[in-house]
């Protein structure tokens, strides 16, 4: 496979059991299985949403390996392979999760320190590439511990090395977020698949070119998003979508991942809403608005005519 499919990458969430960090691995794969069946073209697992710097390196390839296993070759599967230390010591973590999925996932923010510029970065990016010949890399600006966004040249860098296949782009101004897909637009027969993080910009950015969505909000109307992606130019219908999933997603940021956790709840999973970090409770008015927009969610994909809500 030279290029990942374009379309929606969930950075999916993890459903642990009630002690320890315990994956409850039924409902991981019923998860695994209800995003395959919304239309999605791949899966991010390990990723910010997945509660991955509380895991240790053999439970993060554990649970890579499961969805890995889970997807059985439906969709692709990356799983970010970054956590600090020094490059040699990413780079042995990094060759050992790319035996467990398709694309290894660089996180931006551990390749140089918040004070180290831009060539720092680009130094050990390249220090990381070449201790992993091979290994087919993506990029993904993680805002923990801190956001370190990737300049336009940096990214046309990167698209250059054609080592790299995916990137989570977090940015949430328009501007930046043009001026880098300009920059990828420049690389001719690249393989290099941009996909937004941010909700409210989703049809903007795949108007100028965009090549999905990977975000949180993929855990709650997947299907919603999908249909967007497909259908970004069709006119009014097509606004209606956009402006539904940017309100909603003030409610998908409340306490999150755990309302994501909670809304599979509502749905009729047996997943707990428990997390490693903390387990918020629901007071009943947030159930009520989980509820509300369960049935948001089912009026707009009638509207549109989606039938895997």
């Amino acid at each position: 496979m030279d290029c990942l499919p374009c379309g929606v990458w969930p950075t999916m969430v993890t459903p642990f059991l009630e002690s320890g960090s315990r994956v409850d691995k039924s409902s991981l794969k019923y998860l695994v299985d209800w995003f395959i069946e919304s239309g999605v073209a791949g899966l991010f697992a390990v990723c910010l949403s997945s509660e991955m710097y509380q895991l240790s390196d053999e439970e993060r390839l554990d649970l890579a390996r499961t969805v890995k296993e889970y997807s059985a070759g439906r969709v692709p599967v990356v799983a970010s392979g970054t956590f600090g230390g020094d490059v040699s010591t990413m780079a042995s973590f990094v060759r050992r999760m790319a035996m467990e999925v398709d694309a290894v996932v660089v996180l931006v923010n551990q390749l140089a320190g918040q004070e180290e510029g831009n060539d720092v970065w680009r130094s050990n990016v390249q220090q990381l590439l070449d201790l992993t010949p091979g290994v087919r890399l993506g990029l993904y600006e993680c805002p923990i511990p801190y956001r370190r966004y990737i300049s336009p040249e940096d990214l046309k860098w990167a698209v250059e090395t054609g080592r790299f296949f995916f990137h989570k782009d977090t940015e949430s101004k328009k501007e930046p977020i043009k001026a880098k897909l300009e920059a990828i637009k420049s690389v001719p027969d690249t393989p290099f698949r941009f996909f937004n993080a941010n909700l409210e910009t989703l049809q903007y950015s795949l108007q100028l070119g965009a090549d999905g969505f990977s975000g949180i909000s993929a855990n709650i109307c997947p299907s919603v998003i999908v249909w967007l992606c497909n259908n970004f130019d069709s006119g009014d219908r097509a606004d209606r979508v956009q402006t539904f999933l940017a309100l909603s997603q003030n409610i998908v940021n409340w306490k999150y991942p755990a309302c994501a956790k909670r809304y599979h709840q509502l749905l009729g999973s047996g997943m707990l809403v428990r997390c490693l970090q903390q387990s918020p409770a629901f007071d009943d008015m947030e159930v009520l608005a989980l509820k509300h927009l369960m049935g948001s969610v089912s009026d707009i994909c009638k509207e549109v005519g989606i039938d895997s809500c």
